[in-house]
């Protein structure tokens, strides 16, 4: 029989001073004091899956350890929330008779879309990119599902006025009005949002024939999804039914009341909407409290309603009286330096309630990045805290660990990529995880650290023939080897064959993944294990069974693809998590409390978060359309920070700068401090200073310690014997140079499959014009620019497949070699070269025995008149002269000195008339020649030079010389490979090597 509904709804509100799911709680387990059972028989309607849980822990708290009944609860979804489904509550025939699709999988619906995006627009996209894209388009067909919209209406929204833009704006959305629907009835299902609507419309309709015969309670929303709003209007006009409000406001005056209704941005708009609808007022509404669960002031929530009131009706603070400050109870805010040291106050707070026993304290933000640092920062004390938001699947270790194998694949097995692979923590290939490492770090060390190699797996397997043949590595790494190239080759085989049937390629690709990182006794891999990897597996599940509409896919874009499949999956850890600590979005504290609540990222774009402009429509085209504008989330973003900011002890926290740059306080800290001002109050209280000291002394050390420059002082019988020209000049700079690589014998690595350097292009240049100037000693042919030419390409020949060789160092050797070929034209007519890349040794006296000064000339050239010159090619700076002058660059005024002492063979007796720097950038202008130094002669800069060296040589040659670090730092380079060994930062009061 049918029930007739109630005339006046029943509507009740729980105030944002009081915690709304121990106030509900109390209240019902009150209610059926006399009969706990019956609580089995009432319904209780929650926003989310997550507010149903508060709610049974209030229960469970209410019921002190006494076992107890609890009633039915169901969430119904809410806008913000991504779990929008109604479970169960039609009955049998009903659900029969409805015969509902089910909601297609979410990773199927964008691969679908993707498709067809990348067939709407092939040229400019590719799977990987249009599955992006395909997130945002699901996502613009969830609202308009959600606000009850007809997609095949959009085109009215489009009128020929619009920019042009939106018309092919409007042809692409064709994806979603005209050929979404059919590729739906193919699948057999439809969107969810889709399906949400229609449960929740045909639960209305069951329940306004057929009334629920248990009481039913609707809780915690705002109605802001339309199917919601009408579930509540209904379930307030139940004989049984009653709807309860989060914190409506009870300070506004009617008027500003109305103008409420019309404000988006306002925390009670919502609020208001759904009252209207229903077609009741405030007064209609009565207040559900509880004195044991009121946690803030009157005070504060009356300082907020003002302090929120919309910009049209502020005039209104003229003539306002405010209670005091005192009489809000405990709020503060707490302005930070920066994110960093924000995270570490919010830390050092929540470890500080730990100290009392049973009291409990949550960080609520919207800023992810802040609740990753917070978390970091508590495990210093030991501690793991419940973030409610969990950790999206791209970031956790096997999202990470199967990403980065899709890169190495990706990019042709580069030596950066192949040993993030290997370094990850997950890999081991079936081998004991400490031999791995060493392993790992062999072929790091002996193999990969220099020249890239070739591209693919061929390219590794040469490096590790050549080192076998060099007894370089150990012959279990080249069984290792031969191992992990059995693991990855079929991968590589797909990756070269092109376009793949997506099913093939994702079986093979997991199938290395998993040998990858299979257990020490090869029984199992550790990639499934643990609550991330039970997700792993859930999404790889998910795409095999989409792969038959995914396509063919091509390895160069499976990491894009992977990454945007797997970002926004969130997995949030099930156990192991601080009972008392807890980290929640502005969602969850909205209906549960914590004895301190922390809001944090009080910044300008964090609360409320920046809106994003949409893709799709532009704001009159939303409006048009009868779409939310943004305004609307803001104003359900000021209603959750209402909400959590009446609690019993709130501190606000934000930082003022972000990398680097100020930031702007949120919205409501400006007009929280600006209502406070008038009574010439400050959200800043002393404590604040406090947290900040606390803050700035976590990481202090205890005692600061001036630090010595190092003064090493090896015994004489370790000092070098033996030092080439080049080297003195870094013996006079850096002697501490000298001591790390002569004396200790500690080499620089070189990089990780490095591209050709500087270094390298100087190599290449210097023999590039040994070969031209050998190959014409004297007569320079006519195609003499044109055949150094040839010489260059033959001598860059295996690096010119480099892009930055052929775009950057190519032209330039062009330029150059045009330059030099003139140059010589030049020269000959004076000098002609006698010889290159001459070497020579030179013997000194000194107290503690000869020392050896090695050289090689890069050319000596003679003149008519049996006079040498002795050139110095460069490809970076040339000494300026006052450091030759003084000493500092002695290479060729010691080369001379060899020179005219017999140390080149076949050019004794000769003297030296000329010491040139030729430098050669292929810039502007191209190529550079400079006499090493106008102001000393030849002879004398030879003597100059000759005698430091015997006073250098004879001045460590005593044991008490130490080997400095940097004794000029005038003349510092600007590289030093040993500096950070030298620990120059700690000891040279901030000067660096980049001063």
């Amino acid at each position: 029989m049918n029930k007739k509904s109630n005339l006046q709804p029943n509507v009740l509100n729980i105030p944002p001073e009081y915690i709304f799911v121990d106030c509900l709680a109390r209240h019902l387990v009150q209610t059926y004091s006399a009969d706990l059972s019956r609580l089995g028989d009432v319904t209780i309607l929650t926003t989310t899956r997550r507010a149903a849980r508060a709610l049974q822990h209030a229960f469970l708290r209410e019921a002190r350890g006494v076992p107890l009944l609890l009633p039915r609860m169901r969430p119904i979804g809410d806008v913000d929330e991504d779990e929008l489904l109604l479970e169960g509550g039609l009955s049998e025939d009903l659900q029969h008779a409805l015969n509902l699709p089910p909601a297609i999988d979410p990773l199927r619906r964008q691969l679908l879309l993707g498709q067809l995006i990348l067939k709407k627009d092939p040229e400019n996209q590719d799977i990987a990119k249009a599955v992006g894209l395909a997130l945002e388009l699901a996502r613009l067909l969830d609202q308009t599902q959600t606000e009850g919209q007809d997609l095949k209406d959009l085109w009215k929204i489009v009128p020929d006025e619009y920019a042009t833009h939106w018309q092919v704006t409007l042809e692409f959305l064709k994806i979603i009005s005209e050929v979404w629907p059919q590729i739906l009835e193919a699948e057999g299902a439809i969107d969810p949002a889709k399906r949400r609507d229609l449960l929740l419309r045909h639960q209305i309709e069951e329940w306004r024939l057929f009334p629920p015969r248990g009481p039913i309670y609707a809780v915690g929303s705002t109605g802001s999804i339309p199917a919601t709003a009408a579930l509540l209007k209904l379930v307030s006009e139940l004989p049984s039914g009653c709807v309860v409000l989060p914190g409506l406001d009870r300070y506004l005056d009617e008027e500003t009341w109305a103008v409420v209704e019309h404000e988006p941005s306002h925390p009670q708009y919502g609020l208001a909407r759904l009252l209207s609808y229903m077609g009741i007022t405030r007064a209609d509404v009565h207040d559900l409290t509880d004195p044991s669960a009121k946690t803030g002031t009157d005070a504060r929530v009356h300082f907020f309603a003002e302090a929120m009131r919309p910009a049209s009706t502020t005039d209104y603070w003229q003539q306002l009286e405010l209670p005091d400050f005192e009489q809000m109870g405990a709020l503060q805010l707490i302005e930070c330096s920066g994110p960093q040291a924000e995270a570490q106050v919010i830390a050092l707070k929540m470890r500080e309630v730990l100290e009392t026993p049973n009291k409990t304290a949550t960080l609520v933000t919207p800023d992810r990045d802040l609740s990753r640092r917070v978390s970091a920062e508590l495990r210093r004390w030991g501690i793991e805290v419940d973030d409610s938001a969990g950790a999206s699947l791209d970031q956790s270790p096997p999202g990470v660990f199967l990403r980065l194998i899709a890169k190495m694949v990706a990019d042709r097995f580069d030596p950066l990529s192949v040993l993030a692979v290997l370094k990850h923590p997950y890999a081991n290939m079936g081998y004991p995880i400490g031999r791995f490492r060493t392993l790992v770090r062999e072929l790091e060390i002996n193999l990969l650290r220099g020249p890239k190699p070739a591209e693919g797996l061929g390219g590794l397997e040469s490096l590790v023939i050549a080192a076998v043949a060099q007894t370089k590595i150990s012959c279990e790494l080249e069984s290792w080897f031969t191992k992990f190239k059995q693991i990855v080759k079929p991968l590589e085989d797909l990756a070269l064959s092109g376009e793949v049937p997506f099913e093939k390629f994702l079986k093979k690709y997991v199938s290395v993944a998993e040998e990858l990182c299979v257990s020490e006794n090869e029984l199992q891999t550790v990639l499934w294990q643990g609550h991330f990897g039970e997700e792993a597996a859930s999404f790889i599940s998910e795409l095999l069974r989409a792969s038959d509409i995914a396509g063919p896919v091509k390895s160069d874009i499976w990491p894009e693809l992977l990454e945007s499949l797997m970002v926004g999956r969130m997995v949030r850890s099930p156990y192991g998590l601080h009972p008392r600590l807890q980290i929640w979005g502005p969602i969850e504290a909205r209906l549960q409390r914590s004895d301190v609540m922390i809001l944090g990222g009080m910044n300008k774009g964090v609360w409320p978060p920046e809106q994003a402009g949409d893709p799709w429509m532009s704001r009159p085209m939303r409006a048009e359309f009868n779409l939310p504008l943004p305004e609307k989330k803001i104003g359900l973003s000021a209603h959750d920070f209402q909400q959590a900011f009446c609690a019993k002890e709130v501190v606000l926290t934000r930082s003022e700068k972000m990398d680097g740059a100020p930031t702007v306080p949120s919205r409501w800290i400006l007009r929280l401090q600006t209502l406070l001002q008038k009574n010439g109050a400050s959200l800043v209280q002393k404590s604040s200073a406090q947290w900040l000291h606390w803050q700035a002394d976590l990481d202090k050390p205890d005692i600061y310690s001036a630090q010595m420059a190092p003064r090493p002082t090896p015994p004489v019988s370790a000092r070098p014997r033996r030092l080439s020209v080049t080297r003195i000049e870094k013996w006079i700079k850096d002697p501490y140079s000298i001591f790390a690589d002569a004396i200790l014998n500690l080499k620089p690595l070189d990089n990780i499959g490095e591209e050709p350097g500087g270094a390298e292009r100087g190599t290449f240049i210097h023999k590039a014009l040994e070969i031209f100037v050998e190959r014409f000693p004297k007569e320079l042919p006519e195609d003499a620019e044109a055949q150094l030419l040839q010489i260059g390409r033959e001598v860059f020949s295996e690096i010119l497949t480099y892009p930055a060789v052929w775009a950057f160092w190519w032209p330039r050797f062009e330029k150059m070699a045009k330059w030099f070929v003139e140059f010589e034209k030049e020269r000959r007519s004076h000098y002609l070269p006698v010889k290159l890349e001459a070497k020579g040794v030179m013997k000194i006296g000194a107290p503690f025995g000869p020392f050896e000064l090695s050289g090689t000339a890069d050319r000596i050239d003679k003149s008519q008149l049996n006079e040498v010159s002795i050139i110095d090619y460069k490809t970076g700076s040339i000494p300026t002269e006052k450091q030759v002058e003084t000493g500092i660059s002695p290479q060729l005024a010691l080369e001379a000195s060899m020179l005219e002492r017999g140390a080149f063979e076949g050019l004794e007796g000769l003297s030296v008339a000329e010491l040139l720097y030729i430098r050669l950038s292929g810039g502007d202008p191209a190529g550079e020649k400079r006499q090493a130094c106008k102001k000393l002669s030849v002879e004398e800069l030879m003597e100059q030079a000759f005698n430091g060296l015997q006073r250098l040589v004879a001045q460590f040659d005593r044991e008490a010389t130490p080997y400095l670090a940097r004794p000029r730092s005038e003349f510092v380079d600007r590289y030093n490979d040993y500096e950070h060994l030298a620990r120059v930062r700690e000891w040279s009061s901030g000067r660096g090597s980049d001063d």
